[in-house]
């Protein structure tokens, strides 16, 4: 497999600026997923690596190969990518064997039957390949549409939303399972998706685009926990948010005083600031309760319950209402008092 590398690339629909000056580099082997809302450019940046969209400006390369500039492009059959879709799109009159055979490339008998029988084992499908398309599952069809797009040794393979027409629980397994097995294959892959658990739960890197730009590119860890800016601390998670005054590293806000980390921004002490914090970074902590002077008194307004976990919506008794992710072992009941507390640093940014 080789590396991925996009240069200062910009794409265009008619007149609309869709990727602008993005650059990422993925390394061999790698799954990097790329997030973001619906129209921010992530499809269109797959198609320009396919080769089905040309780039206005900046190169693409996949190891010393040359596949995009501004009025080059290479062939999309001779890029040595693979293509996922987010349907599976199976031609109907062939078998499962025949699908995936297909893009066995010029390979005849029993060479091609044995690449067959390989990839149909390496997707789970061995006692498949004699059935029509329609006789499958939609996470079965998947599976041929992976075996279909690995079976040309492609250098990259993309996945288009591979997982988002099925439903929830076959999604979260079957997603797992491709994940698993692109790595052991060591193929490096690039997955566009809209479904952040999707992307931060598989990728070993996430890039997330924002209005066809390039917000941030990180692990999954370094997205959530220190995203670059406020649009992406809120667009990757929950968030609350709560106004408050810089004081020597931390934010005198409705919490108490939080440690905090200025994002993007140097205040100075008595600057107005917001202050970011993911709901399970607020904890109930009973030991406060006689330290009038830490953390805040709260009452406990509403409860989601979610199984594994829930999110409580408590009322700060001297500000606005605040969300907690709490694990569903020892919940409190609506209408209880709680002393709130951070139990790490919050994310600064500069008031609006």
């Amino acid at each position: 497999m080789s590396d991925l590398v996009v240069y200062g690339v910009s794409v265009t629909h008619g007149s609309t600026l869709a990727i602008d000056d993005v650059s990422l580099s993925i390394r061999s082997g790698e799954l990097v997923a790329v997030l973001g809302p619906s129209g921010c450019g992530k499809t269109t940046l797959l198609l320009s690596i396919a080769g089905l969209l040309p780039v206005q400006s900046g190169t693409i390369t996949i190891g010393d190969r040359e596949i995009s500039r501004a009025g080059r492009t290479v062939a999309p059959e001779k890029r040595g990518v693979g293509w996922v879709p987010q349907e599976a799109s199976l031609f109907p009159h062939l078998s499962v064997g025949d699908n995936i055979g297909f893009a066995v490339p010029h390979s005849r008998g029993a060479a091609r039957a044995e690449r067959i029988a390989e990839l149909a084992h390496l997707v789970g499908l061995d006692d498949y390949t004699g059935r029509a398309p329609n006789q499958l599952s939609g996470g079965q069809a998947q599976r041929v549409a992976l075996a279909r797009a690995l079976a040309p040794r492609p250098d990259l393979l993309l996945l288009d939303e591979p997982f988002a027409a099925l439903d929830t629980q076959l999604r979260t397994g079957l997603r797992r399972e491709v994940a698993e097995l692109l790595r052991a294959q060591g193929t490096t892959s690039l997955l566009v998706t809209h479904d952040q658990e999707e992307a931060l739960t598989l990728a070993d890197r996430v890039a997330v685009l924002h209005d066809g730009k390039l917000a941030q590119f990180g692990t999954p860890e370094e997205i959530y926990q220190q995203p670059a800016t406020d649009w992406v601390a809120s667009f990757v998670g929950d968030v609350v948010e709560l106004a408050g005054q810089w004081r020597s590293g931390r934010v005198l806000c409705a919490l108490g005083s939080v440690e905090a980390s200025a994002v993007g921004f140097t205040p100075a002490d008595g600057d107005a600031v917001r202050l970011m914090l993911r709901p399970e970074w607020i904890v109930p902590r009973p030991d406060l309760l006689a330290q009038a002077a830490a953390g805040a008194d709260a009452r406990v307004a509403s409860i989601s319950y979610a199984g594994h976990d829930a999110m409580i919506t408590a009322d700060l008794v001297d500000g606005p209402s605040v969300l907690m992710r709490m694990a569903a072992v020892e919940l409190p009941e609506v209408g209880d008092d709680l002393r709130l507390a951070v139990q790490r640093p919050g994310l600064a940014f500069a008031a609006l």
